[in-house]
């Protein structure tokens, strides 16, 4: 036992339980709920996979869309375990896991046990269960293993994974992972994703014959068009969803206490920092391999990959300032590491507007400047104030209020 797990033993606190009392009601129906979850796990696991554990699925998977999935499927398995269930769900999830990640292997799409490469979208989606894991058993040796060897994916310590620039503090590419930076995409890689897609607005606004609603992805024309343009413009350099990887870093250093870990999540949210400052005050989208805003993009600070253009807008931007800032401050206490995401936040509700009494902010930015208002969803400031309790946290989340500050004014004045 190293002397970080022997600290640990020794900080562990015993709680004894000495009265019995009624549970109240909600604690009774929780009970249910998971015992009913209980009985629902094996039915499930039975319904979609064979006898060996893997998915009842193809025998091949094209393209790098996917490995994410399947482990959605599964991942709150150990959750319902860590809320009380049964250690069957634990071992169930950890099998499942198993399974899913030597299946998507044999696909190509995984490698050394991580996804070869995709964005932090899909990575973050997939990769939840690994914090149940560690919670569930903090002293597994195969974890701790696996933090160490994922986070290195993303610190430039793993030669055969450089997707991060120490001199630059950028990663290379949006699309990473256990095989390094993808600097183009192929037909191939968006193929069983393109008619999904089709619903979407476009990812450019330069696109022959596209509207500003619907970009028909699978339409070959149009499909080419689009990857010649993200092969231009979008696959080197760095972008906000990118911190996401933030969390994969701190778990390691939670396993690890290793302080070269809890350094990377700091430096590199601080990059993201100046170059919100560089921007005067409003974090771009997109950076460059050499570091410049808007390098492949004519100087443009929005319009990178999931960036202020991108159809998801203001979420995949915003999202990831809000989860790297609060793992920083889990690492060091320091409640400053939240400053990046308030000070967007708080850009954002001054270029708003009140509209039928609701508080609407803008979501995208264009070539024409900013559009799509709509309300914020109070996500993330409430994960700044969940993280601060701070006063100034809790007032700009009750901004985000639906019904706008006007309203709030003169329903607070008729109560007098």
């Amino acid at each position: 036992m190293d002397t970080i797990e022997a600290a640990r033993v020794v900080a562990l606190p015993t709680i004894e339980a000495t009265e019995r009392r009624s549970p109240p009601t909600w604690a009774s129906l929780q009970r249910e709920t998971l015992a009913a979850l209980e009985r629902a796990a094996p039915e499930f696991v039975a319904r979609y996979t064979r006898a060996d554990g893997t998915l009842i699925w193809r025998d091949r998977w094209p393209g790098m869309d996917g490995s994410d999935d399947p482990y959605e499927g599964f991942h709150h398995f150990p959750l319902c375990y860590l809320l009380g269930g049964s250690p069957d769900l634990l071992r169930a999830g950890r099998e499942m896991w198993e399974a899913i990640t030597w299946q998507w292997t044999e696909y190509g799409q995984i490698h050394r046990e991580f996804d070869a490469y995709y964005d932090w979208m899909h990575h973050g989606e997939g990769y939840l269960a690994l914090s149940y894991f560690a919670l569930a058993d903090p002293m597994g040796l195969r974890d701790r293993q696996r933090a160490r060897r994922f986070a290195d994916f993303y610190t430039g310590a793993d030669p055969d994974a450089p997707n991060y620039d120490p001199e630059r503090r950028l990663m290379r590419s949006p699309f990473n992972g256990s095989r390094g930076p993808r600097f183009e995409v192929t037909a191939e890689d968006w193929s069983t994703h393109r008619t999904v897609l089709d619903g979407y607005p476009p990812p450019f606004e330069d696109l022959p014959g596209v509207g500003p609603e619907r970009c028909p992805w699978s339409d070959d024309t149009v499909y080419a068009a689009i990857l010649q343009r993200m092969n231009a413009r979008m696959t080197r350099g760095d972008v906000p969803l990118n911190l996401t990887a933030s969390s994969l870093v701190a778990h390691a250093y939670l396993f690890t206490g290793e302080e070269r870990y809890r350094a990377w999540v700091r430096d590199y949210l601080a990059a993201w920092a100046e170059r919100a400052a560089r921007n005067g005050g409003l974090i771009p989208d997109n950076v460059g391999p050499s570091g410049a805003i808007g390098e492949l993009l004519d100087g443009k600070w929005w319009g990178g990959y999931y960036g202020w253009r991108w159809p998801h807008g203001l979420q995949t931007v915003i999202e990831p300032l809000a989860i790297a800032g609060t793992n920083a401050a889990m690492l060091d206490g320091d409640l400053a590491h939240l400053d990046l995401a308030r000070a967007q936040l708080d850009r954002l509700l001054a270029l708003g507007r009140e509209e039928g009494g609701r508080q609407v902010v803008p979501h995208k930015h264009r070539d024409g400047g900013w559009t799509d208002y709509r309300p914020m969803n109070p996500a993330y400031a409430i994960a700044c104030w969940s993280a601060s309790l701070d006063e100034a946290d809790r007032a700009r989340v009750r901004r985000l209020r639906p019904e706008g500050a006007g309203a709030r004014r003169r329903r607070e004045s008729a109560r007098g």
